[in-house]
């Protein structure tokens, strides 16, 4: 068993094997199968290979696989992960702003990190429509549950956004 297929093997070496050829000839089509070995392997070393590899992606497609996955209920326990691949690999896209922002507001306090962090990356949205979404899902969550210990960062998330609308 070699190729992508590795990445799913009972074996810790196929996998590690595997993760070896996706780094030096991967393409396009190992990004998806590397977040499900990502999700499904249970060693630690092997997941920090292939995090790794997922934070450092240099090809610019994976950007829709990543956001794909962010909105894809199968990946739903490493919506902060992807958040962080996404920011890490440089992919800010307007496009992707309601989506890390509803991740944030219906997510742990991790992902309300990993998604300010991306929110103060991105450069500008020109989408009007996108932009006031996502300050109305912040206010949202700004308004409910008092002792949410994520509210300094929606706060942050506020501001960065409403900088970016002043910006347009």
């Amino acid at each position: 068993m070699s190729g992508i297929n590795g990445l799913f093997s009972e074996k810790k070496e196929m996998a590690l094997q595997s993760i070896e050829e996706a780094r030096e000839r991967g393409t396009l089509e190992w990004v998806r199968p590397l977040l499900e070995a990502y999700r499904d392997r249970p060693e630690e070393d092997v997941r920090n290979e292939i995090g790794e590899m997922l934070g450092s992606l240099k090809i610019s497609e994976a950007a829709s696989v990543l956001s794909d996955a962010l909105e894809d209920p199968e990946f739903e326990s490493l919506r902060a992960d992807i958040i962080r691949f996404l920011w890490s690999c440089g992919f800010q896209s307007e496009d992707d702003l309601r989506a890390v922002v509803s991740n944030a507001v219906d997510g742990d306090f991790a992902c309300a990190m990993e998604a300010l962090t991306w929110v103060e990356e991105l450069e500008r949205a020109d989408d009007e429509n996108i932009l006031l979404d996502s300050i109305l899902l912040v206010r949202g969550a700004l308004d409910e549950e008092p002792g949410d210990e994520r509210k300094p960062l929606f706060q942050a998330m506020l501001s960065a956004l409403q900088g970016l609308e002043r910006d347009q």
